[in-house]
């Protein structure tokens, strides 16, 4: 009696450690969960406040900004018109080359 009553209180003294030691894990693992958790949070946010500053650089009233002085129309002088017959000239028929006439040339609109 005095073996088997030895053999029980070790077997469930031996499962009570086990899962003690199982419930200190799974506790260590959650605290690493959440911290994983909260610098994933941090980074989102971080990604989200780039989002933002890229559309807000690709914006064209900001991308104007950006590119003052140093952008210009150019001169009327340096503007070239080409004509409907000078076009069928130089690309030939509308069947040549597989080029497609829409119909719109400069000044048309």
């Amino acid at each position: 009696m005095l073996v088997f009553g030895s053999i029980i209180l070790v077997l469930f003294g031996g499962g009570a450690l086990s899962i003690v030691w199982l419930r200190m894990e799974i506790s260590e693992v959650a605290k690493n969960c959440g911290k994983l958790e909260g610098e994933m949070e941090i980074v989102s946010r971080e990604v989200y406040e780039l989002r933002g500053q890229k559309s807000k650089s690709l914006r064209p009233s900001n991308l104007a900004v950006m590119v003052k002085d140093r952008l210009i129309m150019p001169s009327a002088s340096k503007t070239y018109y080409v004509s409907e017959s000078d076009l069928l000239k130089r690309v030939g028929s509308e069947t040549q080359f597989g080029y497609r006439q829409q119909g719109e040339f400069a000044g048309t609109r």
